[in-house]
């Protein structure tokens, strides 16, 4: 093996198709392989990007629901403060300020909230009127001399009631940190209900606290959560509760601001992934970013297995494309020699052309192509045969493409309209004495005139294309030159049908029946008009020769058991006891009969009036058979047969039918006076002579040249008993006979009367006569004394 592959690497052309075949196997499974391993792993990370996409979202709106639950309870405390009586009165002071009650009742709902919720570091009351800020430390003061007067500014660019957050910048209060502090704020104005703002409540809360929530560490490895400000102005990191540094939250801020909610950008040198969420109710906006290689992180054991199937495959595709390309090598080499044969030859200085195996092999296609274009041109400069099969096409398929049929009648250059489509089936009367009269070659030449004789007397109106056929029927698909009604057409080709059956009478010295089918739209049904023809041409078989048989003038059909098959039973009935009587005026006057029921049977078809004459013919034969007649010749019946199936008209076959039982009749008459016994009687003399031989009741049909199943039969009405019962008896009466002569052992008559085997003679004996045949010697067969003998 590897010496001949060694040999075969040493040849340049296999070397160059073999690496080439190699190549483009590899080539091909590697692309797939590599295709199939590309889609999957891309597959993979957008699963994989979906779902961490959606487990972002569900972060973000965790979160999201978690700070609006806190900020609500926030700003529940102060609706709760706004709604309280003494808190109204209290705004609703003058420039005095609030009396000392109410400032009593709010001073006590201030030290409540203050105490209420671990966020909130401060809150306030501030009175416009009397300008004047309350503290739950500090009580009233001069709202200039408060110890927090940031918000104050705020407070006045509002100016209706409303409960609005802030961040703002607050006091450091000696940090030692460089990050500026902020204070988030949440200012209610004041009072609950009307247009005109007297005061607000001002509540802080503590930025380190609520940026920074327990909750907020459950998060995937390198994910961050910022919280945005209503205004967009800070944005808060909720693993550190600081705030974001102006430089990466400027990086988000203009993506924010055209309304983007899940992006991809650039950040700390590194591709980050973004998903956005804002609430409804606080107008914080809360961001999840992660970067993608945490993203893909889940999907890179998935991606790295595939790669390793990935390799995998393509080393065993290489593998397995190398022994496929060995295998397929030797047919493709032995297709190149082929090829190459003719084109190996030497070019004009002598060297031998070296060419391109697969150059060869596509030449070799190109060269096939061109013969098979020479064909397909040499064909159609034969267009009559394609015409013709075309044509045998139409007679024999139907079909409901009728346009695309048309379309074919253009393409074997028929030129048709589409007014309608007929068959004109013309039949050679006589058909056996016409190929009796005329050379094969002769006949065809006549069939081709007749079918253009045909074509010439239809003439204008009708176009006829003629099917030559080597049978009795010329056929001709007719198609109407222009539109024309159902009777006018009729009568025009009942007409020219005469005109042809004239023509051809006139030229031809013999005739032809004519049948004609029903008009056709469609092209596709020219089939159908071919079948009515033909079946048309069933009522020359009682009109006789040279009859126009249109389709439509047809007579309908009756049922099978009409009055002729009864008359014919009849027939049968009186005729057979007549074969071998000198009657024959009664005889006649039954013949006569025969051809009298024609109008009885014109409505019938013709093959099934045939076969019931055959019928009444082959039971005259039996019976003549039976009658001791014998056979003319060993093919009788099959002879009948055929002479019946080759007439073509009712009034043949009625003349055929008289003829043949008046030569039975005189047959008879003839050895009247020599007459052989019966068959019957023939048989039971035979068997009586050779009962004790090994004798068949096949054998003796077969002689006879009768049907076993007959001859069976007739033997049992004759002797009443089964062939073989009457040998047995015959047999058994014989042996009983040579039993009481007592001259012959028990073996030996058995041989004698026809039994070889001693155990079935006993067996047949004593089934017979209850009696072995040694009991019925010792029973029957006298005994006498010896006067020799001691008793």
């Amino acid at each position: 093996m590897i010496g001949m592959m060694r040999a075969a690497f040493s040849n340049f052309r296999f070397r160059s198709l073999f690496f080439r075949i190699l190549f483009v196997f590899v080539s091909l499974v590697v692309l797939t392989v590599v295709t199939v391993s590309y889609l999957g792993i891309r597959y993979s990370r957008n699963v994989v990007n979906a779902e961490v996409k959606q487990s972002s979202l569900q972060m973000l709106e965790q979160t999201r629901r978690l700070m609006d639950v806190l900020l609500n309870d926030v700003d529940q405390i102060t609706v709760r403060m706004a709604q309280n009586p003494a808190f109204a009165e209290a705004m609703n002071a003058g420039p005095e300020g609030p009396s000392d009650a109410d400032l009593s009742a709010v001073q006590d709902d201030l030290l409540e909230a203050y105490t209420s919720s671990p966020y909130i570091v401060n809150v306030f009351v501030y009175y416009e009127a009397s300008n004047e800020v309350q503290s739950p430390l500090t009580g009233v003061a001069k709202a200039d001399q408060a110890e927090d007067a940031g918000w104050l500014s705020l407070y006045r660019s509002m100016n209706r009631s409303e409960g609005k957050w802030f961040v703002r910048d607050g006091s450091s209060g000696g940090s030692e940190s460089d990050e500026p502090e902020r204070v988030v704020t949440l200012i209610r104005t004041t009072p609950w209900v009307g247009k005109q703002v007297k005061g607000a409540i001002v509540v802080n809360l503590d930025q380190q606290v609520i940026f920074q929530s327990p909750s907020f560490q459950l998060m995937r490895p390198g994910e961050e959560i910022w919280m945005v400000s209503p205004d967009g102005a800070l944005a808060f990191n909720s693993n550190t509760g600081k705030e974001v540094p102006a430089g990466e939250f400027d990086v988000l801020r203009s993506r924010l601001n055209a309304g983007d909610k899940a992006f991809t950008s650039r950040f700390r040198d590194r591709m980050y992934a973004f998903t956005t969420v804002t609430s409804p109710y606080t107008g914080w906006t809360y961001v999840d970013l992660i970067t993608t290689g945490s993203l893909n992180k889940s999907g890179q054991d998935i991606q790295t297995y595939m790669l390793l199937l990935a390799l995998i495959g393509i080393a065993a595709a290489a593998v397995a494309s190398y022994f496929v390309t060995l295998r397929i090598y030797t047919p493709i080499y032995s297709l190149v020699e082929r090829v190459a044969g003719p084109a190996r030859g030497s070019g004009s200085d002598g060297s031998v052309r070296k060419t391109s195996e697969l150059n060869l092999i596509f030449g070799a296609f190109e060269t096939l192509k061109e013969r098979g274009e020479a064909v397909e041109h040499q064909l159609r400069d034969h267009w009559p045969v394609l015409q013709q099969s075309f044509l045998r096409q139409l007679v024999q398929e139907k079909t409901n493409r009728h346009e695309e049929r048309l379309a074919q009648f253009a393409y074997y250059r028929l030129p048709v309209t589409p007014f309608g489509f007929f068959v004109c089936v013309v039949r050679i009367d006589d058909y056996a004495a016409f190929v009796n009269r005329y050379e094969s070659y002769d006949q065809s030449l006549i069939r081709y005139f007749i079918a253009k004789l045909a074509c010439e007397a239809f003439g204008g109106g009708i176009r006829a294309f003629p099917l030559h056929t080597e049978s009795r029927d010329v056929l001709l698909v007719c198609n109407l030159e222009q539109k024309t009604d159902e009777a006018e057409f009729r009568a025009f080709a009942e007409r020219q049908a005469d005109r042809i059956g004239e023509l051809v009478r006139e030229y031809l010295h013999f005739t032809v029946s004519i049948g004609i089918g029903e008009r056709k739209d469609g092209a596709g049904e020219i089939s159908d008009s071919r079948d009515e023809a033909v079946d048309a041409l069933e009522i020359r078989a009682f009109r006789g020769f040279g009859a126009v048989a249109p389709s439509w003038r047809r007579p309908d059909r009756r049922a099978a058991d009409h009055l002729l098959f009864r008359r014919l039973a009849e027939a049968k009935r009186d005729l057979l006891p007549l074969l071998r009587e000198e009657q024959p005026g009664l005889l006649e006057e039954r013949l006569r009969q025969l051809g009298d029921w024609a109008e009885d049977a014109e409505n019938l078809p013709f093959p099934l009036v045939q076969h019931a004459f055959l019928q009444l013919l082959v039971d005259v034969a039996m019976r003549s058979f039976e009658f001791g007649l014998p056979m003319q010749s060993e093919d009788e019946l099959v002879r009948l047969q055929s002479r019946i199936k080759e007439l073509e008209t009712f009034e043949a076959t009625v003349g055929f039918a008289q003829s043949f039982i008046r030569d039975v009749n005189r047959r008879f008459r003839t050895e009247k006076n020599g007459e052989r016994a019966p068959v019957s009687a023939r048989i039971l003399d035979y068997i009586d002579a050779n009962f004790d031989k090994e004798i068949s009741l096949g054998g003796i049909a077969e002689r006879l040249q009768l049907d076993p199943s007959y001859v069976s039969r007739l033997f049992r009405q004759e002797a009443n008993v089964n062939f073989m019962d009457y040998v047995i008896s015959l047999r058994i009466d014989k042996s009983k006979e040579l039993l009481r002569e007592n001259r012959l052992t028990v073996k030996e008559i058995g041989a004698a009367v026809g039994y070889a085997n001693q155990r079935s003679f006993n067996r047949i004996f004593k089934k017979v006569e209850g009696l072995t045949p040694g009991e019925y010697r010792e029973k029957h067969v006298p005994k006498h004394l010896d006067r020799d003998e001691i008793y």
